[in-house]
C-alpha cells in the first residue's frame, strides 16, 4: 500500500526525478570544462599595424616603398633606396612649396580684356582748367600792405609777407575759398567758347568754379556734389548750376552708367558722342596777360588736368601746360583696369587693390573711393597731426578742421613733400590703387593762332585784334581718335585648379602619387586596422570563468527542462491509473 506523503516531498523521491539526477551526473562527467585562453596567440594593435604596413608597401603606387620593404634585398640595397626615397621627397616638397607661395602671395595677373571697351559706354574725362595767374590786377589794387588779405594774397602767389600773427589774421584766413573766389578770374571770363558733341554751349553754364592747389579753377564734366562728397561741400560748389534738361547721376568705374544709359542719353557726367575734332570738346581760353598779378609758375599761360570724374584734380603736379596764341591738339588716351569680381576673396594685401565698397569705408570726406582721393584725405591727416591744421584746397575731414596760415606754409610743404625725418607716416600701403579704375593721358600738338591775311573760321577769335590773340587767346580741342579701346583685366595668376595641377604633376613626377594613393592610406591606416580590431574582438577565445557561466546558465535549463518533462509523464500515468481502479470497482 502506497504512503500518502506531502506533494512536494513525493516528487523529490518519485523514480522520474532520480533518473534526472543521474542524467545530470552523467552531463557534468562527459563536459568537463577547458581553460582555453592560454593556449590562443597574442594579436596587439603593433602587430597589426605592422602588418598592414608591409602590404601597403608591397601593393601601393607610390615608388621605391616596395624596395625599402622587401626582406628579400641585402639592408645596403635598402637603404640605398630609402635615401634616394628622402631625396625626391624633399625635393618635391621644396617645389610644392615654391607653388604655394606663388598661388598663396601672387594670386594676380593683369592682361588685357579681350573685349573691346567702346568710349560711348564710358564718360568723357572730367577737365578741370586753371589760369597760371593767381589773382586779377584790377581785383588786389586795393589791398594794403598791412592787411591780412594782402598777406593771404602773397601766400596764394607764394611770396613771403611780414604780417604779424595774431588770432584775428587767423580767422580771417579761415576764409580762404571766399578770398580765392573774389580775386580770381571767374569761368565765365576765362572760357568764352566752348562746344562739345558737335553743340555750343554757354560756357558759364558748363563750367564751374572750383578750388584747386592751383587756386581757383574750372571744370567741365565731374559728378554733381552731392555724389561726390559725403557731408561738407566746398564753397564753390554749394551752389553751381544744373541744367534742368541733364539728369546727374551717380557713376563709378565698377557700376557704370547702368540702366540710366539706355533710358535717356541726357545726363552727366556726359559720354562721348564719337570719335574726331567735331564730336570731342574745342574750348577757346582768354587768359587775360594783361590783367595779370602774379603766377604759379614761370609763364602765362594755363595749366588743364584730365581726370576720372568721381575724382579730386591734382593740376599742380598732373596739369598741362597750354600756352596763349596756340592751337592746341590734345588727343585722349583712356585707360581702364578691370578686375574679376571672384577675386574678392583673395586678401586685399595679395591683390593690391580695393573695390569700391571696401575704398568708401576708409574715406569720410568724398564720396568715391580713388587712390587720388584716398591721398588727399590722407596728406589732410598728416597735416593735422604734424601741423594742426589743413591747406585751404585739402579736405576737412571733420568738417571744422583749421585752415593753415601763411606762418605754417613751411611746415605744410615739408609734410607734402614728405620730408619729415621724424615719422614713417606714408599714404602708400592705405591708399592702394583702385580694382576698377578710368584714367586718362593725352597727347598734344600745337600750332600757331592767326587771324591775320585770310578768313578765320572761329567767328570768336576773329573779334579780337591779332596781338590780343598771339598775346592772351588759346584754342584747345580735346578728342578720341578710336572708338574702342583695350581695357586691362586683373584675373587669377595661379587658380586652385592650377595649383593642384601643379601639384599633382610634382608628386606623379618624384613619387608616382596621385588622389587614388591617398585612398590607400587612409585604407591601410585607419580602415583596415580597424576592422581587424572588429573581427579580434568578435573571435577572441572564451576565458575559463566565461565558459564557466555559459555552462551553468545551460546545465540549469536543461534541469529545469528535465524536471517539467518526467512530473508530466508521471501525472499522466498517475491519473490513467487512478482512472482504471475507479472502473474496475464501481461503487
Amino acid at each position: 500500500m502506497r504512503t500518502h506523503r506531502s506533494r512536494k516531498g513525493y516528487l523529490l523521491w518519485t523514480p522520474p526525478f532520480w533518473k534526472a539526477q543521474q542524467k545530470i551526473s552523467a552531463f557534468r562527467k562527459q563536459t568537463p570544462l577547458k581553460d582555453t585562453t592560454a593556449a590562443s596567440p597574442i594579436i596587439t594593435w603593433r602587430s597589426i599595424l605592422a602588418r598592414n604596413t608591409d602590404e601597403f608597401c608591397r601593393n601601393t603606387t607610390i615608388h621605391g616603398l616596395k624596395y625599402i620593404n622587401s626582406r628579400k634585398l641585402l639592408a645596403t640595397d635598402r637603404i640605398f633606396f630609402g635615401l634616394a626615397f628622402l631625396a625626391v621627397l624633399c625635393i618635391a616638397g621644396f617645389l610644392i612649396h615654391d607653388s604655394f607661395e606663388k598661388w598663396n602671395t601672387t594670386p594676380v595677373i593683369v592682361g588685357l580684356n579681350p573685349e573691346p571697351t567702346y568710349i560711348t559706354d564710358e564718360p568723357f574725362p572730367a577737365v578741370t582748367i586753371c589760369n597760371l595767374n593767381q589773382a586779377l590786377a584790377t581785383k588786389v589794387r586795393h589791398i594794403t600792405s598791412d592787411t591780412t588779405e594782402y598777406a593771404m594774397l602773397q601766400s596764394l602767389c607764394h611770396r613771403n609777407s611780414d604780417v604779424s600773427d595774431d588770432e584775428d589774421n587767423h580767422a580771417k584766413e579761415n576764409n580762404w575759398e571766399e578770398f580765392i573766389l573774389n580775386v580770381s578770374q571767374p569761368c565765365g571770363k576765362m572760357i568764352i567758347g566752348c562746344r562739345f558733341g558737335a553743340d555750343d554751349y554757354n560756357c558759364a553754364r558748363v563750367f564751374y568754379p572750383v578750388v584747386t592747389d592751383e587756386g581757383l579753377c574750372c571744370v567741365f564734366n565731374m559728378l554733381h556734389p552731392r555724389f561726390m562728397y559725403k557731408k561738407i561741400v566746398p564753397l564753390s560748389l554749394r551752389n553751381i548750376w544744373s541744367p534742368n534738361t541733364f539728369k546727374a547721376i551717380n557713376w563709378h568705374a565698377e557700376l557704370g552708367f547702368g540702366s540710366i544709359r539706355r533710358r535717356t542719353k541726357l545726363f552727366y557726367p556726359r559720354a562721348a558722342s564719337g570719335t574726331g575734332e567735331s564730336l570731342g570738346l574745342s574750348l577757346i581760353l582768354d587768359v587775360q596777360a594783361n590783367d595779370y598779378y602774379c603766377s604759379s609758375s614761370n609763364s602765362i599761360g594755363f595749366k588743364i588736368a584730365l581726370h576720372s570724374p568721381n575724382e579730386s584734380p591734382n593740376v599742380r603736379e598732373t596739369g598741362v601746360l597750354l600756352a596763349p596764341g596756340l592751337e592746341t591738339k590734345l588727343r585722349i588716351d583712356p585707360s581702364m583696369i578691370m578686375t574679376e569680381k571672384y577675386l574678392r576673396a583673395v586678401d586685399r594685401k595679395y591683390r593690391r587693390c580695393l573695390f569700391h565698397n571696401e575704398g568708401n569705408q576708409r574715406l569720410r570726406y568724398f564720396a568715391h573711393y580713388t587712390q587720388r582721393n584716398c591721398n588727399m584725405e590722407c596728406l589732410s591727416r598728416l597735416l593735422l597731426k604734424h601741423c594742426g591744421c589743413v591747406g585751404f584746397y585739402m579736405p576737412r575731414i571733420n568738417g571744422n578742421d583749421t585752415i593753415c596760415s601763411i606762418y605754417k606754409s613751411k611746415c605744410v610743404d615739408t609734410v607734402r613733400l614728405h620730408t619729415i625725418e621724424d615719422t614713417a607716416d606714408s599714404c602708400g600701403d592705405d591708399c592702394l590703387p583702385s580694382c576698377f579704375d578710368l584714367t586718362f593721358n593725352s597727347i598734344t600738338f600745337s600750332a600757331k593762332i592767326t587771324n591775320d591775311g585770310f578768313e578765320n573760321t572761329n567767328p570768336t577769335v576773329a573779334n579780337y585784334t591779332h596781338s590780343y590773340v598771339e598775346r592772351s587767346i588759346a584754342v584747345v580741342n580735346m578728342y578720341y581718335k578710336d572708338e574702342t579701346f583695350r581695357a586691362k583685366k586683373q584675373t587669377e595668376f595661379i587658380g586652385i585648379s592650377d595649383f593642384l595641377s601643379n601639384v599633382g604633376g610634382l608628386m606623379g613626377l618624384f613619387l608616382g602619387f596621385s588622389f587614388l594613393s591617398i585612398a590607400e592610406c587612409v585604407y591601410f591606416a585607419l580602415i583596415r586596422p580597424c576592422r581587424s580590431c572588429c573581427e579580434l574582438h568578435r573571435n577572441r577565445p572564451v576565458s575559463t570563468l566565461e565558459l564557466m557561466m555559459v555552462k551553468k546558465v545551460e546545465f540549469v535549463e536543461h534541469i529545469q527542462q528535465a524536471k517539467e518533462n518526467e512530473i508530466a509523464r508521471w501525472f499522466h500515468s498517475e491519473y490513467w491509473q487512478y482512472h482504471q481502479q475507479q472502473l474496475d470497482n464501481p461503487v
